[in-house]
C-alpha cells in the first residue's frame, strides 16, 4: 500500500512539475542588444530548452547556450523558415547554466522571444534507482513521457497562435495606418483641386473686366 501510495505521489509530482514547466517567458530584445537567463541544473539532469521568435524583422535571433565553465553547449542564428527552435542536452556538472538570444545584428528592428527552458525532477529518476522496476513503475515513466509529449505539442500550438495573432494585430495596424494616410491624400487632392478652381474662376473674372 505504502508503494502505491509512494507511485501515486511521483505521478501528481510529475504532473505538477509539467504544468509548471509550461508556462513560456515572452520578452523583447532591443537592437544591438541581448538578453541572458540561468538555470541551475545538477549533474546528468536532462534539461529542454524551447524557444521561437514571434515578431521583428526577418524573425532570426542568435542563441547560445554555455555551462557553468563558460564552454557553449550550442550556438545558432535561428530563423522562422526553420524548424521551431529546441534544444535538448544532459548537464554535464553541477551549476548555472546560461542562454542568451543575442540582437546585436540588428540595428533598428527589435526582436520579441518567447522561451521556455525546464529541466527534470527528481522524483522521476528515483523509481528507476529502485531495486526493481514493476509495471506500475513503468507506467509511472509512460505516463511521464505521455505527459512530456502533450506539453512540447501545447508549447507548439501556443507559440504558433502568438504568432498568428501578433501577425494579425501588425496587418490591422497597416491597414488602420493605410487608410489614414489616404484619406489625408484624398483631403489635400480636394482642397488643392478646389483652391485651383477658385484661382482659375479669379483669373477668369480679373480677366473680363
Amino acid at each position: 500500500m505504502n508503494k502505491t501510495n509512494q507511485l501515486i505521489s511521483i505521478c501528481i509530482l510529475v504532473t505538477l512539475f509539467l504544468i509548471g514547466s509550461s508556462s513560456a517567458l515572452t520578452l523583447q530584445i532591443e537592437p544591438k542588444s541581448q538578453e541572458c537567463f540561468y538555470n541551475f541544473i545538477e549533474s546528468g539532469k536532462t534539461s529542454l530548452l524551447l524557444y521561437q521568435v514571434i515578431r521583428g524583422g526577418l524573425l532570426d535571433i542568435n542563441v547560445k547556450l554555455t555551462d557553468p565553465k563558460g564552454n557553449t553547449i550550442f550556438e545558432r542564428l535561428h530563423f522562422d523558415t526553420q524548424m521551431k527552435g529546441k534544444q535538448s542536452f544532459t548537464a554535464g556538472e553541477t551549476g548555472a547554466y546560461k542562454v542568451c538570444f543575442n540582437n546585436e545584428m540588428s540595428r533598428f528592428t527589435a526582436k520579441v522571444v518567447t522561451f521556455s527552458w525546464a529541466a527534470e525532477e527528481d522524483g522521476v529518476k528515483e523509481v528507476a534507482k529502485g531495486d526493481s522496476i514493476t509495471p506500475m513503475d513503468q507506467s509511472v515513466q509512460k505516463i511521464e513521457r505521455v505527459l512530456q509529449s502533450v506539453i512540447h505539442e501545447q508549447k507548439k500550438l501556443r507559440y504558433r497562435e502568438q504568432a498568428n495573432r501578433d501577425t494579425s494585430e501588425s496587418t490591422n495596424a497597416r491597414v488602420v495606418w493605410w487608410t489614414i494616410a489616404e484619406v489625408i491624400v484624398l483631403v489635400v487632392m480636394g482642397v488643392g483641386q478646389i483652391w485651383y478652381l477658385r484661382k482659375w474662376f479669379d483669373t477668369k473674372s480679373s480677366g473680363r473686366v
